[in-house]
C-alpha cells in the first residue's frame, strides 16, 4: 500500500471582496499563497480537505473564489462548513443539493475510512452535533471496525486551554468523545476553528487542529490575542495503516 497524503486547509475566512482584510490578513492572498505552494510542490499531495469558516461574509463571490483556487491546483478536494458558512449559498456555487441537512459524509481512501462531520448550527459560534449525527456515525465506524479511520470536523471536540475559545467548544463534546473513546481503529480526530496549532493524544488517539489559513491567534490565552504568523496546513501521511502528521507554514 503507497503512503497517502492528505492536505488540510482551514478558516480560510473569504471575502467577496479580494482586497478586504480579517485582522490585518488578506484571507484571499493567503489562500492564494497555500494554493500557489501546493502547484509548486515536487509531489503533489493526493488530496485537500478545507474544514470549514469558507467564508467569511457568506456571499456568493466569496464561495466562487474559493471554487477558482482549488479548481487551479488540479487537486481532489472535499470540504464542509464551519459556524461561519451559509450552506445554501454554498450549494448555489458548488450545486451540492445534498448538503441541504447536514454535510455528513464518508469515503474510503488509500484502505482508509474517512468521516467528515458538520458541527455547524449556522449562524451561532458554537457547535454541535444531533442525536441523528451521532448514531449515523456510530453505524458507520461498526460497518468499518477493520479499518483505519481518521474524522474531520470543524468545532473543537476537545478543551485547548484557551478560556474564550473553549467556550465555542462542540457542546456535546462528552457524546461525541464517547462514541470515539469505543472505537479503537480511529487513529486521529482532525479539526480547525480554533486558528492556531493544537495536538494531543487522548487514548491512543490523535487530537489535531489545522492552524488557519487566515490569521492565527495565540494558544492558551485569557482573551482573543492576534499570532504574528503566516498561513498554514496540515500535511497528513497514511502509510498502511500508520497515521502521522505536521503543519506547514507557508511565507
Amino acid at each position: 500500500m503507497e503512503k497517502y497524503h492528505i492536505v488540510q486547509i482551514s478558516d480560510t475566512h473569504l471575502f467577496g471582496d479580494k482586497n478586504q482584510k480579517i485582522n490585518g490578513s488578506n484571507s484571499y492572498q493567503n489562500l492564494k499563497n497555500v494554493i500557489n505552494h501546493l502547484i509548486s510542490l515536487e509531489k503533489n499531495p493526493d488530496l485537500i480537505v478545507v474544514s470549514g469558516d469558507l467564508s467569511q461574509d457568506c456571499t456568493f463571490e466569496s464561495y466562487q473564489h474559493l471554487a477558482n483556487l482549488l479548481n487551479r491546483c488540479k487537486i481532489k478536494y472535499y470540504f464542509f462548513p464551519g459556524n461561519h458558512d451559509d450552506v445554501n449559498v454554498i450549494n448555489k456555487v458548488f450545486d451540492m443539493n445534498w448538503m441541504q441537512d447536514k454535510a455528513d459524509y464518508s469515503f474510503d481512501l488509500n484502505g482508509w475510512s474517512v468521516n467528515v462531520i458538520d458541527t455547524s448550527v449556522y449562524p451561532e459560534v458554537g457547535g454541535e452535533l444531533s442525536d441523528k449525527q451521532l448514531k449515523t456515525l456510530e453505524e458507520n465506524l461498526k460497518q468499518n471496525k477493520n479499518k483505519p479511520t481518521i474524522i474531520f470536523m470543524h468545532h473543537h471536540p476537545v478543551l485547548v486551554n484557551s478560556r474564550w475559545l473553549d467556550k465555542m467548544i462542540l457542546k456535546n463534546a462528552d457524546k461525541f468523545n464517547a462514541v470515539i473513546k469505543s472505537n479503537l481503529q480511529i487513529k486521529a480526530v482532525l479539526f480547525g476553528h480554533i486558528h492556531q496549532v493544537f495536538e494531543k493524544d487522548i487514548n491512543g488517539i490523535f487530537y489535531g487542529s489545522a492552524p488557519a489559513c487566515c490569521y492565527q491567534v495565540l494558544p492558551k490565552t485569557e482573551t482573543f490575542t492576534i499570532e504574528k504568523l503566516n498561513a498554514g496546513y496540515r500535511l497528513i501521511e497514511l502509510d498502511g495503516d500508520k497515521f502521522s502528521s505536521r503543519v506547514i507554514w507557508v511565507d
